[in-house]
């Protein structure tokens, strides 16, 4: 019980949080959907190809909130803000260099998908904003997952709060045109998301700087760490290659996806934003075990750490089982939020039933790779994901869409059907235990 009280105390702020930055997607998503499926679409595919981008950030942010819970359970504060100070500094400088490279190829890029050409035009407008935010979007999640993995989870929760708050009220001026604003549609989602996030990046440095936080810092005399850096980097590399891979099996899925014409894409986009409130519990339960996970090893308590991980991962379970009951149950009320034609409308409901059925398996995977990921063990859910996505879901979403005849249901259902096969090979690593002698310095 009192294992339970300290994950649930770590965890409630990380759903909060998730739950105000998945609302504040949703809104640019219901926004931009006023506009037309064609705007919804193209939104929802730039949006995938700034994702394939914040998956490298990964390499420097899995390792640091590895290295800051350990430093933290060892209780060595001062080791954890020189692992911070260090994220910071090398992330900020590898995204500034890749903005103007993501900037020159944005049409390349889009080109993959092959949508339809005013869908790719706008998807072009959003990206070429977009592309400014990379390196505030990098500080705010570098920032918030050290926190996290020190601790604090309410700070994170503040901020984002701050961010999500902007980002709803500039979208709506920037969309719309309201207030004296020009009217940019696709664009102006784009550049409220920016700014949100610019604000943001202040605001963290700020209270780090102030000290008004566990974790602080203060870049007095600051030279590059080499060894540290190459340390985090090595640490994080598998967490980012396994986002990679996910988000260039994403990219695969959704040329599928996209082969199916305009409604099916938004119906897609639908379906992964509603999926993703349901991803809330799951993720802040993987946040509380990544934390309390290298927190106890740092301890040099194992066994305590299996037993956190485990807890977290029932939580879990019990939560996003009663989401997918509601999502199921009112698939059709959820829809209709996003957009009038009914055929998209018909095809969403259709992917957040299949959905539902995954959850339980998502609970799973993402608890249980939180913790092996507070443990520094990376690997492992790369290994999952590149054979749940390779081995399983591609292949089954071609054989049951193209060869079967299903349509674009046959790549939902073998989306439904991979989360199961990762969430069984990640939990066999974690009982297992090989983790538990994993070293992080």
């Amino acid at each position: 019980m009192h294992e339970n009280k300290k994950i649930l105390a770590l965890a409630w702020p990380a759903i909060i949080d998730n739950l105000l930055h998945t609302l504040t997607h949703t809104m640019d998503m219901i926004m931009v959907g006023s506009l037309g499926a064609t705007s919804l679409a193209a939104v929802g595919l730039g949006g995938q190809v700034i994702f394939i981008f914040q998956s490298l950030m990964i390499a420097v942010t899995a390792g640091t909130v590895a290295m800051v819970a350990r430093s933290v359970g060892e209780g060595n504060m001062e080791k954890a803000r020189k692992v911070l100070e260090q994220s910071l500094v090398s992330g900020s400088c590898a995204a500034l260099a890749a903005t103007p490279l993501l900037y020159g190829f944005v049409n390349d890029f889009l080109a993959i998908y092959r949508a339809d050409a005013d869908v790719l035009s706008l998807s072009a407008d959003y990206l070429h904003i977009a592309v400014f935010g990379t390196v505030f979007i990098f500080i705010c999640l570098a920032c918030a997952q050290s926190l996290r993995g020190a601790g604090d989870t309410r700070t994170p929760l503040l901020v984002s709060s701050t961010i999500n708050i902007l980002n709803i009220g500039l979208n709506y001026l920037f969309i719309f045109g309201k207030c004296g604003f020009p009217l940019l549609g696709v664009k102006g989602a784009a550049l409220g998301t920016t700014l949100a996030f610019m604000w943001g990046s202040f605001l963290y440095f700020f209270l780090l700087w102030r000290k008004y936080l566990r974790l602080s810092v203060s870049f007095r005399g600051f030279h590059f760490d080499f060894p540290m850096v190459k340390k985090i980097v090595n640490i994080g590399s598998p967490a980012a290659l396994e986002q990679l891979i996910i988000q260039m099996g994403f990219l695969v899925f959704t040329v599928i996806i996209t082969s199916f014409g305009t409604a099916s894409i938004a119906a897609h986009q639908i379906g992964i934003r509603i999926q993703s409130f349901s991803f809330m519990p799951g993720f802040g339960f993987s946040m509380a075990a990544t934390a309390l996970v290298g927190q106890n090893l740092g301890a040099r308590d194992p066994e305590n750490a299996e037993k956190s991980g485990w807890a977290a991962c029932k939580l879990a379970i019990l939560l996003m089982t009663v989401g997918a009951v509601f999502i199921f149950l009112f698939a059709r009320q959820i829809a209709v939020i996003f957009v009038s034609e009914s055929g998209v409308i018909d095809k969403a409901v259709v992917f957040i039933r299949i959905l539902a059925f995954g959850e339980p398996a998502i609970a799973i995977h993402f608890t249980i790779a939180g913790a092996l990921r507070g443990a520094g063990d990376t690997r492992w859910p790369l290994y999952a994901s590149t054979a749940g996505l390779y081995g399983l879901r591609i292949p089954m979403a071609i054989i049951l869409g193209f060869g079967l005849g299903l349509g674009v249901y046959g790549p939902w259902i073998a989306m439904t059907v991979e989360y199961f096969v990762r969430a069984f090979i990640i939990s066999l690593r974690f009982r297992k235990g090989g983790w538990k002698t994993i070293t992080v310095f």
